[in-house]
């Protein structure tokens, strides 16, 4: 058995060969993939709400101002 090692990026759920692997349709081979995870934050936990999440991460824009609270209330 030989070895090809290479890196590359995932496309649509698939990872192309170098163009150096010459490898046939049908051929048997053994695949492993390593990779470095990537932390999930927009995965919420399933007891999550909305406001919990965005309270861990709150939304920031820019030249946003907060409603005074006499502007609040006077709505």
């Amino acid at each position: 058995m030989q070895a090809i090692e290479f890196e590359s990026v995932v496309q649509g759920q698939a990872i192309p060969l170098p163009s150096t692997a010459a490898l046939s349709p049908g051929q048997p081979v053994r695949v492993v993939v390593m990779y470095e995870p990537t932390p999930d934050v927009d995965q919420p936990a399933p007891d999550d709400d909305a406001i919990l999440r965005l309270a861990r991460h709150p939304l920031v824009m820019a030249g946003f101002v907060p409603l005074s609270r006499d502007d609040a209330h006077a709505r």
